[in-house]
């Protein structure tokens, strides 16, 4: 009771002796009001603040400490009106004003310029309190300045931490100022917080990791929160990481939901389908029999089946689930499900090598504007393989003028491909609007051209054209160092790679590929296999990148490891004509000189790299017999 007193103005506001004047009518309400308000109980101190302020109106105490409890209590449009008509606040007035100004604001965007003003005058008397800063900062968002807004709210967080309801705040403010890398950054701290009191951090992450396109990112950022009794969002997480081009991290969440539920449809399908993905067609084989058993008629399984069963050297029996899944379609052969199965059965053929039976199952196509970049690709692709560029060049221009947009583009890039490679030098003039495109992928379709027909030094001067007009894209720049390894300038590409992997670590491909460089030249070699194995980690099913490791235990002397990574990207590769003449060197080296000249034969006529060197090996081999 004495510590509530003390609360109340001095003598001069209620009466000049206790003894000869009457108590003033507003205390016993008042001190009545404090008690129930310390304990708890904040209808009854309501209901009490508002019969003291009926009896003493002019009293500011009683204004304040009941604004203060109708804010605590979110009722702030009373809090504006219980301290509206007082002209002479001290802080702790405006804190409260100002803070019932903010949240009434949020419904009132008229109310908007007077709470910062509150605010701001609070401020200026003590500009440590973090409560009236956040205020500010989401009044001046109300406001559309943003910018002033996440200023406020960095220094904030810099200062004090915050939590994840000020993190969430901030991420958003840095994407409406056009800084989702900031923002991302701040959200995956925010998702690390065990209670994030309702603020869904990690679901913003996603979200945003998935918008800006890395929706591998977002799967993996999902595993380092999800148990195994999330099986749902596991299986989130798997789709994102196979959309996201990470197959093998994706099998792994699959199978982190198999465990608890081994009778899962949606893991049981998505299993199956990225085993096909990883290129192990054997178990994708027999786990798609079962569900082709389960609905004879689902597209998806047969065609999944076609794919795998011709990667197992059946195109056969692949003919068969193609034929299969013609008889689901037929009946609309102008649908968008026949243009996947024509489009899935010229794979298989070319898988086969029926580049012939490839173009008659292109030719069912109604409509090539349904089948996006798939048909010009697949077109081309039959033609390369007979390396007929003259009928090439005459069916890519019958194509043209059945597409549009991009698909069109890079049916023209194939052309331009062909007639250069007929000598025709009007194919390079075709590139130049690609290359001198302010779209990187523009770009990039060019610069692909270039490096099918080895023309190395077009490729270093148009990546670094285009590196200097759109700096930044990475693609470009591993471009650019590709092309220059490729021309013997390693000096130049070697720090290109190296700046590459320090702004990111996680660049398989870039790894890999300096990796092998390096293991090729017989230098660095232990750190070339840290850089390879780390590629193979994240993609153990890459029939390059285990060529890649192969290659540098062979280069470090351990035959044993070097056959059996080789092999296995045989087994995922085919008949990659690199691959092929390692493994036939490695087997030489171990003394099966049989096997090894089948496969250095294999490998020069499959096309590979070093022809030269891989003939010498041959030699070497006739001559000691």
């Amino acid at each position: 009771m004495i510590v509530a007193l003390a609360l109340w103005p001095a003598a001069g506001a209620f009466a000049q002796d206790a003894s000869s004047a009457p108590p003033h009518p507003g205390l016993e309400a008042f001190l009545e009001a404090r008690i129930l308000e310390s304990g708890g109980l904040y209808r009854e101190a309501v209901a009490a603040y508002e019969r003291a302020l009926a009896a003493d109106p002019e009293v500011v105490e009683i204004r304040i400490r009941f604004a203060s409890l109708l804010v605590d209590l979110g009722m702030t449009d009373r809090a504006v009106e219980v301290l509206g008509s007082v002209d002479d606040l001290d802080w702790y007035g405006k804190r409260v004003l100002g803070l019932a100004l903010a949240q009434s604001s949020v419904r009132d965007s008229t109310l908007l310029p007077r709470a910062e003003t509150t605010l701001r005058s609070a401020l200026s008397e003590r500009d440590d309190d973090p409560s009236l800063q956040l205020a500010l900062a989401q009044v001046l968002h109300r406001q559309g300045r943003t910018a002033e807004a996440e200023e406020i709210v960095a220094r904030l967080r810099r200062n004090r931490g915050g939590s994840p309801q000020l993190a969430a705040f901030h991420a958003g403010l840095l994407r409406q100022l056009g800084r989702p890398e900031d923002a991302v950054e701040v959200y995956a701290e925010c998702a690390t917080a065990e209670f994030t009191g309702g603020v869904d951090c990690r679901e913003n992450l996603v979200q945003l990791l998935v918008d800006l396109g890395r929706p591998g990112e977002a799967g993996e950022a999902m595993l380092t929160w999800l148990t195994d009794r999330d099986l749902d969002q596991l299986l989130r997480a798997a789709s994102l990481l196979y959309e996201g081009g990470r197959p093998a991290e994706a099998l792994q969440a699959v199978q982190r939901v198999l465990r608890i539920a081994p009778d899962s449809p949606r893991a049981l399908d998505l299993e199956a389908y990225l085993l096909v993905q990883l290129g192990r067609w054997n178990e994708a084989t027999a786990r798609l029999r079962e569900l082709e058993r389960k609905d004879r008629n689902n597209l998806d399984v047969l065609l999944a089946l076609a794919w795998a069963t011709a990667n197992t050297g059946k195109p056969d029996e692949a003919r068969q689930w193609i034929e299969r899944a013609w008889e689901v379609v037929e009946e609309d052969a102008a649908s968008r499900q026949a243009v996947r199965v024509a489009l899935a059965a010229a794979r298989v053929e070319l898988v086969a090598g029926s580049s012939g039976r490839a173009r008659e199952w292109l030719e069912r196509i109604v409509d090539p504007g349904d089948s996006g970049s798939e048909l010009a690709f697949l077109l081309a692709e039959s033609y390369r393989r007979d390396e007929d560029w003259q009928e090439g060049v005459a069916a890519l221009l019958r194509l043209q003028p059945r597409l549009s947009g991009r698909p069109q583009l890079e049916a023209r890039a194939y052309e331009a491909e062909f007639r250069l490679r007929l000598g025709d030098e009007r194919g390079r003039s075709m590139l130049r609007p690609l290359l001198d495109s302010d779209d990187p992928r523009n770009v990039l379709i060019g610069l692909g051209v270039l490096q099918r027909v080895e023309r190395w030094n077009d490729v270093a001067l148009e990546a670094q054209r285009a590196s200097d007009r759109l700096p930044g894209d990475r693609n470009l720049v591993f471009a650019r160092a590709g092309a220059l390894e490729r021309l013997g300038r390693f000096d130049e590409a070697e720090p290109l790679f190296l700046e590459l992997l320090e702004s990111d670590a996680g660049d398989d491909a870039t790894a890999n590929y300096l990796g092998y460089a390096w293991a090729d030249r017989d230098t660095r070699l232990e750190e070339a296999l840290e850089l390879i194995s780390r590629a193979v980690t994240a993609e153990p099913e890459n029939a390059a990148y285990l060529d890649s490791l192969g290659w540098v235990y062979y280069r470090l002397g351990d035959l044993g490891q070097a056959e059996h990574w080789l092999r296995r990207a045989v087994e995922l590769g085919g008949t990659d004509g690199t691959v092929l003449s390692h493994l036939g060197e490695v087997l030489l080296r171990k003394g099966e000189a049989d096997e090894a000249r089948l496969l250095l034969r294999q490998a020069l006529a499959a096309g590979c790299e070093h022809p030269e060197h891989v003939s010498e090996l041959l030699d070497s081999l006739d001559d000691a017999r």
